[in-house]
């Protein structure tokens, strides 16, 4: 009897055991078309399906979630103040198949990322993001809405766009974000108008931008840079105060990279906006990298009446090249028409802005 108990219990227990790891083990699949109210997806869960709602989606902190086929069409409607997908704080999206996500009221992007937090997308899907209407496709709210935190890219086939004034990654109007990091995958973003493809909106501030992989092409709205800066006014509405749009330090260590402004209005590839805009220090040392300026914008430096730090391009480089497209813009390397101020530029060893255009940098 003691030996039949003995076995029984043996039994129970490794019952019990198998079922603990199913558990634990399980991945949870929501069919978002068969939510009925919001949602908060924890960690290791896989959205997909076509949300049939007007629900608002959110990311724990600290979780990695997976979209696989997973449709968030927001609508545009003030009734509805969220963005299509809200990280409440750190989160990873891993994407698998198509996916599509847009905002639902206008001031809110399609995936928000809180202020001092990291949104990081992976995986081998591919991914349309985009507001409807004024905020982002990635990253802060829009005016007088919530700054937004830091954007890490490593993969996935990313189509992001902005919308007016705002950053198709970045930041919306008068708002500032965290650090923009891409290592993989291909990535295209759209500014809108006044606002940088990659980077900060209408009178907005970006952290450091840097891109060490992947394919990216990036085309800023009007007077506004393809990577870097937004457009900002030399005084502001009340005509007290200069209203800048700012960006960090530009970083491109491999990679291949396209930028360029808006092909009607000033603005440059890469660097600084129309106005009173600035970027930090711009650094290639690594990639091809393709860059034009339009109107009275440089290559890569800065638009209009703007400002930049040292330019520097490395021998690292598999190639740069730059072009402007009005004489106006004195530099395709360096400052545009009536720029303010430009560090030391310095390509490839040899120190001073470059004039010639199109101007090809091949070590």
């Amino acid at each position: 009897m003691k030996s039949l108990m003995k076995k029984v219990l043996i039994i129970l227990s490794m019952m019990l055991l198998a079922l603990s790891c199913t558990k634990t083990g399980e991945v949870k699949t929501l069919n978002l078309a068969s939510l009925m109210t919001d949602y908060e997806a924890r960690d290791g869960e896989t959205l997909t399906g076509i949300m049939d709602g007007n629900y608002k989606i959110t990311i724990a902190d600290g979780a990695t979630v997976t979209l696989k086929n997973a449709v968030i069409y927001g609508v545009n409607d003030r009734e509805y103040k969220w963005a299509g997908i809200t990280a409440l704080g750190d989160a990873t999206l891993v994407l698998v198949g198509n996916n599509i996500v847009r905002g639902f009221d206008s001031s809110f992007p399609g995936i928000f990322v809180p202020e001092g937090k990291t949104l990081t997308i992976t995986g081998a899907g591919k991914l349309d993001v985009s507001s409807n209407g004024y905020a982002p496709g990635i990253g802060s709210e829009d005016e007088y809405g919530k700054n937004g935190g830091n954007i890490v890219i490593q993969g996935g086939t990313i189509r992001a766009t902005g919308g007016e004034y705002s950053a198709g990654i970045g930041t919306g109007k008068g708002m500032s974000c965290g650090d923009i990091t891409i290592s993989g995958g291909m990535v295209t973003a759209l500014g809108g108008p006044s606002a940088a493809g990659i980077g900060s909106g209408y009178h907005a501030k970006c952290g450091n931008i840097s891109i060490s992989g992947g394919s990216v092409t990036s085309c800023g709205g009007e007077f506004a840079a393809g990577i870097g800066g937004g457009s900002g006014t030399d005084i502001d509405e009340d005509e007290d105060t200069d209203t800048p749009s700012v960006c960090g330090n530009i970083t491109i260590s491999g990679g291949t990279v396209m930028a360029s402004g808006n092909s009607i209005l000033s603005a440059s590839g890469i660097g600084s906006g129309e106005g009173n805009a600035t970027c930090g220090d711009i650094l290639i040392s690594g990639g091809t990298v393709t860059a034009e300026g339009e109107c009275d914008a440089a290559g890569i430096g800065t638009g209009a009446r703007g400002s930049a730090g040292s330019i520097t391009v490395t021998n690292g480089v598999t190639q740069v090249t730059v072009k402007k497209v009005s004489d106006n813009a004195p530099h395709s390397i360096g400052g545009g028409a009536d720029y303010t101020r430009i560090g030391t530029v310095t390509v490839g060893g040899k120190v001073g802005p470059v004039s010639e255009s199109p101007f090809v940098y091949k070590p």
